[in-house]
């Protein structure tokens, strides 16, 4: 066993079995192009097939997966893009692009966003009825090709999702899907702070979707609120509203604390601090579904870090 990090032919590949049930599925969304005997139909079977041998691998060694919140699992988005997304459940996207036998790169569409968490090639191998793990890459691409001769072992990716800091899908919460400590606010705070989930502006209606999250600073007195609301403007657009407020046995927050949202450069972009009597203190932003951002909260040495995605 070659523990290289980059991929030969001594490192490990595993083959997933083509289960009937993963045929079945790649056939079926094929099918629904335009032209089932299209170039394009095909790309959609190979795509489907690369992203249930991941998805099996992944809950065979006890990664929870969530494969039918993808763009892949979207009948509409599976017309017009060319799309191989898993999602890892607390983690991001995953990308499983798949190759046929014996090829030594493999093409990356030019519309798949520096949102994913990685890039995962599935090698098709039909004749002998398997996919197979060739390996994966964590970088950020910048070409339309990717070597497989640049790829690390399959045998890290584990390890690589393990480390991975947690991740929040905001667009997930309008699903009812809400990452662990994330609660409903009358649940942490007086009834009298909560709001509904649908509310009403002139005629339409908006959803709306609110958690709150309690954070420790310091001592266990500087207990504050975080709450953070997120309202679709549009397909492609949503506000988000980050809100601080005092816990329960609090009139006001503590002084000098500090709320910093930071792009995926870890560039600051947003900040607001408290003064002596604040009883609360917001950010304020909208954004498209699969930007990231982190929430970092402050209050002198001790400090907060959440890790977002729209």
């Amino acid at each position: 066993m070659n523990k290289n990090n980059q991929f030969s032919d001594e490192d490990w590949s595993i083959p997933i079995p083509l289960t009937s049930e993963i045929l079945h599925i790649a056939r079926q969304f094929a099918n629904e192009q335009a032209n089932p005997k299209s170039e394009k139909a095909q790309q959609v079977y190979l795509n489907t097939i690369a992203i249930c041998a991941v998805n099996n691998y992944l809950r065979i060694i006890g990664i929870s997966t969530d494969i039918t919140s993808g763009d892949s699992w979207n009948s509409s988005i599976r017309l017009i893009e060319d799309v191989a997304d898993l999602w890892v459940t607390g983690k991001g996207s995953l990308e499983c692009r798949p190759v046929k036998k014996g090829a030594s790169k493999c093409h990356i569409p030019s519309s798949i966003g520096l949102e994913r968490i990685g890039f995962v090639i599935v090698e098709i191998d039909e004749e002998q009825n398997a996919a197979i793990l060739k390996g994966f890459t964590s970088d950020e691409l910048a070409t339309q090709y990717l070597s497989l001769h640049n790829l690390r072992s399959i045998e890290y990716l584990p390890s690589y999702l393990y480390k991975l800091k947690p991740l929040v899908n905001l667009s997930k919460w309008f699903q009812n899907i809400f990452e662990n400590g994330w609660e409903a606010v009358e649940t942490v705070l007086s009834s009298q702070m909560n709001q509904p989930a649908i509310v009403f502006r002139g005629k339409s209606k908006v959803n709306r979707c609110q958690r709150c999250k309690l954070i420790k600073l310091g001592n266990q007195e500087e207990l504050v609120a975080l709450i953070i609301t997120v309202t679709p403007e549009s397909k492609s657009n949503i506000n988000i509203l980050i809100e601080l407020k005092p816990h329960l046995n609090q009139n006001y927050l503590p002084a000098n604390l500090q709320i910093m949202l930071l792009d995926e450069y870890q560039q600051a972009i947003l900040d607001t601090k408290t003064e002596q009597s604040n009883q609360h203190i917001q950010l304020d932003l909208s954004g498209e579904p699969g930007e990231r951002f982190t929430l970092q909260i402050a209050l002198g040495k001790n400090s907060f870090s959440e890790h977002l995605i729209i």
